[in-house]
């Protein structure tokens, strides 16, 4: 699914003033998952790794959390 998709799956289970929150939180979420396991894993020094869609994971985050509801 698109972003746009997900977006509006969200706003509809949660109507079109509530999803800026969760969504946040889930983006902030995603950026900090990504960052440790960087520090965690990497050696010291910078590497090229692919580059990963932080909002897309967490769109389908939230979608997966309301589909529970």
């Amino acid at each position: 699914m698109t972003k746009k998709e997900l977006m509006k799956q969200i706003m509809g289970a949660v109507g079109p003033t509530e999803p800026v929150r969760p969504v946040t939180e889930a983006y902030n979420y995603e950026i900090l998952s990504n960052r440790m396991s960087r520090m965690e894993t990497e050696p010291v020094g910078i590497r090229r790794t692919e580059k990963k869609d932080l909002l897309q994971q967490a769109l389908e985050r939230v979608t997966e959390v309301l589909a529970l509801l």
